[in-house]
């Protein structure tokens, strides 16, 4: 907790010496007792200190909240400055970081005020983490830059090195990553200036990872091993277990199993004495993979089962869609596939459920920052009041005339400035209302030319198809044709253009079925699906295919061929580049959505690299699933396969 330099009444040194729970006590006798004045501000202050110390969150946060309501009322600005922080760091702790945001917002500004732009940039730096915790990085980006540009100016060279690496988490989490190797160089060259032996290490475990990232495995062995080092030397126990996490993945990612195995072992035989919510769960995630990729099922399900079980204690969601997911996999590959369809149904439960919260924690944001403008106007119209009384008894004296004037004169001008904040308020509502629309419109534009380039490669390919194959066996039966009108004509010359004339056939029906496939119509997508799987048996393709709840699909013709040509795109990837042997199709309708599941055993690909190549048939996939008003997981590690994963409403 940042520590503010202010006056500390006598009441409040002599509290200091006692034990937590007794100083807590007599903190409240003095706070029932005392003058509300910039003295009892400082009381206030030493109780949510002591509150802090026992752990007592929501007396915290009403401490906070009564400190922050006499700061105000005495326009102590100090005292305004430092409760706010306090009221903002208590809802962190509870939990409702959405709401700080905007006390956050408001420190800003008292610290301005107060001209100091290190406790300004603090306040930067707390805002960038609220929306780091929500999800919303590019904002949290956006508040660390502030933060990170006011440390450089003031040359606070400690909280600046936290602050590139903040940043660098960021240029990480979008995959950005030279641009995140470049920031963490930074940050570990200023932790080596200033001595801070544990932040370089944190520094180069950060770097390994994003190494590992970019499939530099001997630069992430070595960065993660010199930061191992270092923690080992340090004592950090918790880190050397993080660090060899952090080696286990990239190990994995590699498909280095045996080495990723040992390194992740080291880890867990550390979290078993002493267990860590940040590593725990993971640790025992990736050796549940390992142990599956070794062919040992039994001790994976264990490894995984008790990943999931401490991601639920810890509550971490995002841990427990990923177990879900891994279990689901696992379970069917065991033949087990009433389980697996069971954790999959747990996984897109979740799924709606993160995504909801998400929302929700947006709009409550939103309210948060109108009840704190409401607050104020509230203090405004307090203090206005008093001014008014304080007025009124000096203008008894004078005249009542004179008083009248004045208080309607303060009512008309309080009057159209609410007016005017109405008007100005619902202007920009509707302005943000058209700005949202344009979007819209532009993102269905951007799918809908997306669409048609791959409409436009679909006919090259039919040409090409109708070109080189059909075009050419025509051409070779007129040929026959011709022969067999000479006297001395081969005695088999009719048997053969018989023969020609059925591969034509077989040619028409191929390509007329690639343009629109006769199942489709006659039997939905079902049909469809299954046809394709058929198809991909005969073409050599090992095809497992699952549907569930697609016998009463309430889908709209257009919609299904849309789904059909993702699913069809998909296996001729895995097909064509992937070079696949096995492939897994699960479509799957629950809760008013239909899921697509493709998994194949080929070798892989960059998808990073993939987008930036602007390739035609990712796009398309991509446009597609857009169209669809739907969401899309590409998962791919080289060696390892590919596993896409498709979501959209049945009613778009």
């Amino acid at each position: 907790m940042r520590k503010r330099c202010l006056a500390i009444p006598f009441a409040c040194l002599l509290a200091t010496v006692l034990p937590a729970q007794t100083q807590v006590d007599s903190l409240r006798a003095i706070v029932r007792s005392a003058d509300e004045d910039t003295s009892l501000v400082m009381v206030y202050r030493q109780l949510f200190k002591a509150l802090y110390e026992v752990d007592k969150r929501d007396e915290m946060l009403e401490v906070a909240e009564k400190g922050l309501a006499l700061s105000r009322m005495l326009d102590f600005t100090k005292g305004i400055d430092l409760f706010i922080y306090y009221k903002a760091s208590a809802l962190d702790v509870l939990g409702r970081g959405h709401e700080a945001i905007p006390l956050y917002e408001e420190g800003v500004k008292v610290a301005q005020e107060l001209g100091d732009p290190v406790v300004m940039a603090d306040y930067y730096g707390s805002i960038g983490l609220a929306y780091y915790a929500l999800g919303d990085f590019d904002k949290a980006l956006e508040n660390y830059t502030k933060a990170h540009d006011i440390y450089e100016q003031e040359k606070a060279l400690e909280p600046l090195a936290k602050m590139l690496n903040n940043i660098a988490v960021i240029y990480r989490l979008q995959s950005r990553y030279e641009r995140a190797v470049e920031i963490y160089q930074q940050s570990f060259q200023l932790k080596k200036q200033l001595g801070d032996s544990l932040g370089m290490a944190a520094s180069l475990q950060n770097l390994g990872v994003v190494y590992g990232h970019q499939n530099l495995l001997p630069k992430a062995v070595e960065s993660l091993e010199q930061g191992l080092a270092l923690f080992r030397q340090l004592g950090a126990q918790n880190d050397v277990a993080g660090c060899y996490l952090s080696l286990g993945e990239v190990y994995y990612k590699a498909g280095n199993w045996s080495a990723a195995k040992a390194v992740l072992d080291n880890a867990f035989v550390i979290l078993e004495k002493s267990p860590s919510p940040e590593y725990h769960p993971q640790t025992l995630f990736y050796l549940g993979k390992v142990e599956a990729k070794q062919g040992k099922a039994q001790a994976a399900l264990s490894f995984l089962e008790k990943s999931l079980q401490l991601s639920r204690q810890y509550g971490q969601k995002d841990n427990v869609l990923r177990g879900l997911l891994e279990l689901s996999k696992l379970e069917n590959q065991l033949g087990r596939s009433a389980r697996a369809y069971l954790l999959m149904e747990q996984a897109i439960a979740l799924k709606d459920s993160l995504t909801e919260e998400k929302r929700l924690s947006l709009q409550e944001e939103m309210q948060a920052r109108f009840n704190v403008g409401q607050k104020e106007n509230e203090l405004k119209i307090s203090q206005l009041e008093l001014s008014q009384r304080t007025l009124e008894r000096n203008w008894l004296m004078a005249g009542a005339g004179l008083l009248v004037m004045l208080a309607v004169s303060i009512f008309y001008a309080f009057r159209n400035k609410l007016r005017l904040n109405k008007r100005i308020a619902e202007h920009q509502a509707e302005i943000q209302q058209q700005r949202i629309r344009q979007l819209e419109q532009e993102n269905q534009l951007t799918a809908l030319c997306s669409m048609l380039e791959g409409q436009e490669q679909e006919r090259s390919r039919i040409a090409g198809d109708l070109h080189d194959s059909l075009g050419g066996l025509l051409a070779s039966i007129k040929s026959h044709f011709n022969a067999a009108r000479q006297p001395n004509a081969e005695a088999d010359i009719f048997e053969k253009t018989n023969t020609m004339l059925d591969g034509a056939a077989t040619e028409v029906r191929r390509i007329s079925h690639n343009m629109m496939p006769r199942a489709l119509t006659l039997s939905g997508l079902k049909g469809a699906l299954e046809d394709l799987a058929q198809d991909l048996e005969r073409q050599g393709l090992s095809c497992n295919l699952e549907l569930v709840g697609l016998d009463d699909l309430p889908l709209e013709p257009a919609r299904s061929v849309m789904a059909y040509r993702i699913v069809q795109e998909l296996t001729h990837n895995a097909m064509k580049h992937a070079q696949a042997t096995h492939l897994l199709l699960q479509a799957i309708q629950h809760e008013g959505r239909l899921t697509l599941l493709v998994e194949d055993d080929g070798k892989g690909f960059n998808v990073e690299a993939a987008r930036q190549k602007n390739g035609i048939g990712l796009s398309s996939i991509e446009s597609r699933v857009q169209f669809l008003k739907g969401e899309i997981e590409w998962d791919s590690v080289s060696g390892e396969g590919t596993t896409v994963s498709v979501s959209f409403p049945l009613n778009g």
